[in-house]
């Protein structure tokens, strides 16, 4: 094999090697970017819950504790 064709396939091999780590990456951020979605939803919803809590008096917060309390039984 001469040096000229010993020179194309290294640049075909290359050229496959890069192509894929190019589809390993589309896939790694792919699913970065559904992690990215899912933990963007739970802090929306964490945020929600919190507002929702927020805007409950204190005095309602302490009676519903106070009420779980009184409820609590010890197990054995």
């Amino acid at each position: 094999m001469d040096i000229k064709q010993e020179n194309i396939e290294r640049i075909q091999t290359r050229i496959d090697m890069i192509r894929q780590e190019s589809r390993a990456l589309s896939y790694r951020i792919e699913r970065m970017t559904e992690q990215r979605k899912a933990l963007s939803q739970e802090k929306n919803d964490l945020k929600d819950r919190l507002e929702v809590v927020s805007s409950i008096p204190a005095k309602e917060l302490i009676e519903g504790t106070n009420e779980a309390l009184a409820n609590l039984t010890i197990r054995a």
